[in-house]
């Protein structure tokens, strides 16, 4: 088993309005959609030095090592403007949502020999998935502590539990 304990920034981005946006769209349609929109998304999170987990449906779920705070956050923010060409291309109207914690994982390969996939796993994940949906980006209390003083003036703070939205100015 080559499972380790770390501490990793975890990043999902979600579609908002995807099941409206698609519902009406044949196999081949959806899929060549979602193609666009996980190749988007791998390159944005491998040029800020992250690592895509997995796609889910309409979501991409990565990981960051815990220095790549500041860059995460940045690719998120980007999400949006990556999103507007595939959605106009394809003529729909959805936009992306994104959470951003930083916590503990247990990150490794997990399942058997044929199937082993690289996952992370713990109560980082699960805290990252309840930090709310829809449109924007939020950030978890230990994210916005890490970044630089002169980033955090545009996070709104909600409770509970504690989480940052950036607010559109």
């Amino acid at each position: 088993m080559n499972i380790q304990e770390t501490k990793l920034v975890l990043w999902v981005s979600d579609l908002a309005g995807f099941a409206r946006a698609t519902g009406s769209l044949d196999a081949m349609s959806l899929a060549s959609f979602c193609d666009e929109w996980y190749r988007a998304c791998g390159s944005k999170v491998r040029s800020a030095g992250g690592r895509v987990v997995k796609f889910m449906g309409d979501a991409c779920f990565a990981t960051f090592p815990e220095e790549k705070v500041v860059a995460a956050v940045d690719a998120a923010v980007g999400m949006h403007e990556m999103l507007v060409p595939i959605c106009t291309k394809h003529r729909m109207m959805i936009d992306v949502g994104s959470n951003i914690h930083l916590g503990i994982v247990a990150e490794g390969e997990f399942g058997d020999d044929a199937d082993k996939r690289y996952d992370v796993l713990g109560n980082s994940v699960v805290h990252l998935f309840r930090m709310g949906g829809g449109v924007g980006v939020r950030i978890s209390e230990p994210v916005y502590r890490s970044l630089p003083n002169e980033a955090r003036s545009p996070w709104e703070k909600h409770k509970p539990p504690a989480t940052y939205s950036l607010s559109r100015r």
